[in-house]
């Protein structure tokens, strides 16, 4: 079980953080939350005071979990609005002039992979399942009639958007707000109509009008 880290989180905030929000000890990291790349990524706090932000710790019970970690590159911008707790064993990777942004009240479970080679925003009020995959980028160059396929693409996610566990959002995608993807879907195409239940591979709205409650 990962336990939250005094000293550790100390470091933490007063190495990759401005002294003026450092103070305030915002961050607080878990023991095996690993830093596996920084350079010259940037961190930004919306809303930097005391215990606003919390790295792999929490969620659910009975999930063995994976290592962890942070890995921004040269130019990278990882966003943090108020309230953000990313799970444990979930990796961030941001690459080079990449950013992400995590909405206030966001909530990630355990083993997610966030990965952005263009941007990722992701809305208020948003929660995360476990095991979900969001990544801007295919990995290798993919050829059509001799002809490159564009292989990376942004993704948007609106306000109180539910991604379910063992989700998919793959490059070139946006999610209306209060939306629900249901577990296992792969989210190839943009969901455009709000409060929609989506589910199936690729995913396609399979019920409207709904709600949830975080």
């Amino acid at each position: 079980m990962n336990i939250l880290n005094r000293f550790k989180s100390i470091y933490f905030n007063f190495r990759y953080l401005p002294f003026k929000q450092a103070i305030y000890l915002p961050i607080w990291i878990t023991t095996n939350f690993k830093v596996m790349k920084l350079k010259r990524g940037q961190i930004i706090l919306d809303f930097p005071y005391r215990k606003n932000f919390f790295l792999g710790d929490c969620g659910s019970v009975g999930l063995q979990e994976m290592k962890g970690g942070i890995y921004l590159e040269d130019g990278a911008k990882l966003i943090m609005n108020a309230m953000c707790v990313i799970g444990q064993g979930t990796t961030i990777r941001c690459d080079k002039n990449a950013f992400i942004e995590f909405g206030r009240n966001f909530y990630c479970n355990k083993n997610c992979h966030i990965r952005s080679a263009e941007r990722i925003k992701i809305g208020d009020e948003c929660s995360l399942g476990w095991n979900v995959q969001i990544n801007t980028d295919d990995g290798h160059s993919i050829l059509h009639d001799g002809k490159a396929v564009k292989r990376v693409g942004s993704i948007d996610i609106g306000n109180h958007v539910w991604l379910t566990s063992n989700t998919i959002v793959t490059k070139n995608v946006k999610i209306a707000e209060g939306c629900i993807v249901a577990q296992g879907a792969v989210v190839s195409k943009s969901i455009t109509e709000s409060k929609s239940l989506v589910g199936g591979v690729p995913a396609r709205v399979i019920r409207k009008d709904i709600e949830w409650e975080k």
